[in-house]
């Protein structure tokens, strides 16, 4: 157990989490002030969004040589890492739905924080830990700017943190990134 506290501890986990869980709430007050759908949809995917960015720091450790070094596999351990990191958003993002009036779907939000997740990890091995929030928020912004699409397929699937829950398009692409992201960060890692 206390290998498991000193690894949240050096990632940033328990800051990440409390400012996931601020983000969050502030969104969620913000979706009761308004009656519009659309706008309450864009500020679920902004809470998904916060949920899941906050923990982009914590995707490599603070020193990679360190990392390379050390007798442990942490090809099980980065999986476990980023997979956590979409429960936890998953969650994060749900808790109001869950107790008290829902800005959106919970299948909305699971969907969202598990697809959000996968193009987090990639964008922590493509550009760092650091620099990691870049791909997720500039995939989100596109698809807010732009709206849901239903027609051609391909811009279904482009823009499928905004369809409807349930959309089986929409649910395939999130959970495609995510697998991507989980396999191709749990071999890599993300770079400081």
């Amino acid at each position: 157990m206390r290998w498991l506290t000193l690894y949240l501890r050096c990632r940033g986990i328990p800051t990440s989490a409390g400012a996931a869980l601020t983000g969050v709430t502030v969104l969620w007050w913000l979706g009761h002030a308004t009656d519009v759908p659309r706008l309450k949809l864009s500020i679920a995917l902004l809470a998904v969004l916060v949920a899941t960015v906050a923990f982009g720091p914590g995707l490599a450790g603070a020193d990679p040589a360190l990392d390379r070094t050390a007798g442990l596999a942490w090809l099980p351990r980065r999986a476990a890492h980023i997979l956590a990191v979409m429960a936890t958003a998953a969650v994060v993002s749900a808790v109001p739905a869950l107790v008290g009036e829902p800005v959106a779907a919970v299948e909305f939000l699971v969907r969202n924080a598990a697809g959000v997740g996968g193009l987090l990890a990639l964008g922590g091995v493509a550009w760092g830990a650091q620099w990691a929030w870049l791909l997720p928020v500039g995939w989100s912004l596109a698809v807010l700017l732009s709206g849901p699409a239903s027609s051609p397929a391909y811009r279904e699937v482009l823009t499928w943190m905004m369809q409807p829950a349930g959309t089986m398009s929409a649910t395939a692409t999130a959970v495609t990134i995510a697998f991507v992201g989980v396999v191709i960060h749990a071999a890599f890692g993300g770079r400081r």
